[in-house]
């Protein structure tokens, strides 16, 4: 799976945190811990501290999980406050 740096902050500030919080105020807690470890990567990538491949085993099951999703994501998107 090949993935820009901006598909990557897109799939982990936005579309997996939206599926990880779909049950409001009930958080998924395993979607949400995966989506924090490979934001803290993301966030040690853009310090360079580490390589922009390591966010892929979490990219690939993220957005395995958002792609499952996304009609209610669209959903979700339409009806947010």
């Amino acid at each position: 799976m090949t993935m820009t740096p901006k598909a990557v902050e897109h799939l982990l500030t936005q579309d997996a945190r939206l599926l990880a919080r779909r049950d409001a105020p009930v958080i998924d807690q395993e979607l949400e811990e995966q989506r924090q470890v490979a934001l803290e990567i993301f966030f040690q990538w853009q310090d360079g501290m580490r390589e922009f491949q390591d966010l892929m085993p979490f990219c690939v099951v993220l957005q395995r999980k958002v792609d499952l999703n996304r009609d209610l994501l669209r959903w979700e998107r339409r009806h947010e406050d």
